[in-house]
């Protein structure tokens, strides 16, 4: 039997291994792509996210590599390669901490004198048993379903993503670019000299033919959504690396189901957006999950330093104590998310431009943005 078995190998899942490896728990990790999962070309970690990595000792070997963004909420984040976080946290877990191509069909868990046992069935008639069970399976995930979590809804809004790759180096500042239009909003920002991760956002849900078609993705940014946008962003839509282009509908699970759900059951808990999928608004996504790691691994780390290993029935506490504390802060953070991009990318209304521009920049984004500076702690 695993002492702790987490079904993801994302962000959230790995930061959770790397965080109970710190604790003293070891972690079997099941992931059901061949390799590490690469969807989403680069992400933005703000000061939160780092305190996070701090914590779980991998962020030096990000910061030595990733510059600092200037931006104009004066948080500085820092754009990296998903894939570069990903590695990051990996190599701090044994060799044998992650299980590829493995496809969960369904979980149950067993009571034996107060003790209860987590099964993981995989394709292939496989079962794993679990003292703890961890859902870090992402938007969809069969964990948050058998919790009985209510399923993410769509948005109504969706967003193309992509790296520019400029071979002789793009020549721009270390700074965040944005420019709003009506019931559309684009950005960029550099991940290194030679790379920029560029986004659109915009209110309506792509069309199925046009999800799997980079070279279609983006003409249509180009001639359609875009084609009033600033030349410089066209000119960095145009070095666009095709295989790094996505265009996704936006996914969310409304707040008062994270407020009021069973985020945490018996010995079974989820983490990152299994727990708390959310627009990319605050851009918080990957740094909540961060957040998770830490304060799941301490809450489990604290459990075990007690009772001298995994005691059932205080895992159960200590994951419901865990629980407890991140349903608030996700809550919100959802919430705010939601907020900042309905407001944004609302649409082309003379009411609407007078509350984005002369109430919302002016002062609810500076207290959105605040999410940013918290702090989850430390490991212990």
């Amino acid at each position: 039997m695993e002492d702790a078995v987490i079904v993801g190998a994302g962000i959230a899942g790995l930061a959770v291994a790397v965080a109970l490896k710190r604790v003293g728990v070891k972690a079997l990790v099941l992931e059901r792509s061949d390799d590490l999962r690469i969807t989403g070309a680069a992400l933005g970690l703000y000061p939160n996210a780092w305190l996070a990595l701090d914590a779980l000792g991998a962020s030096h070997k990000l910061t030595s590599i990733y510059a600092v963004i200037q931006s104009n909420d004066g948080i500085r984040p820092r754009t990296l390669h998903r894939k570069a976080l990903l590695k990051a946290l990996a190599e701090e877990l044994p060799a044998d901490s992650i299980r590829f191509s493995c496809k969960i069909t369904a979980i149950e868990t067993q009571e034996q004198e107060g003790s209860s046992t987590a099964f993981v069935h995989l394709e292939g008639g496989t079962v794993i048993k679990a003292k703890v069970l961890i859902g870090c399976d992402g938007v969809h995930s069969i964990v948050a379903r058998w919790l009985g979590l209510a399923e993410p809804v769509y948005s109504g809004r969706s967003a193309v993503r992509g790296l520019a790759v400029y071979p002789q180096g793009h020549g721009l500042k270390q700074a965040a670019h944005q420019i709003v239009g009506s019931g559309k909003r684009a950005g960029f920002a550099p991940v290194t000299d030679k790379e920029l991760y560029w986004f659109l956002v915009c209110n309506e849900s792509p069309e199925a033919d046009l999800r799997g078609d980079p070279e279609a993705i983006q003409r249509e940014v180009i001639e359609n959504y875009a084609k009033d946008f600033p030349e410089t962003y066209l000119e960095v839509v145009k070095h666009a690396d095709l295989s790094t282009l996505s265009w996704a509908p936006l996914m969310l699970r409304k707040p008062w189901n994270v407020a009021f759900g069973n985020l945490s059951k018996q010995n079974i808990t989820v983490a990152g957006d299994a727990m708390h999928p959310m627009t990319p608004d605050l851009a918080q996504g990957g740094c909540l999950a961060l957040e998770d790691a830490v304060v799941l691994g301490r809450h489990i780390g604290a459990c075990v330093a007690r009772n001298g290993g995994i005691v059932p029935r205080e895992i159960v506490k200590a994951l419901s104590d865990y629980a407890e504390v991140r349903r608030w802060r996700a809550t919100w953070v959802i919430a705010g998310s939601f907020l900042s991009g309905w407001i944004q990318d609302g649409g082309s209304t003379w009411g609407l431009k007078f509350i984005r521009d002369a109430i919302f920049y002016k002062f609810i984004f500076k207290k959105l943005v605040n999410v940013a500076r918290y702090d989850c702690g430390k490991l212990a």
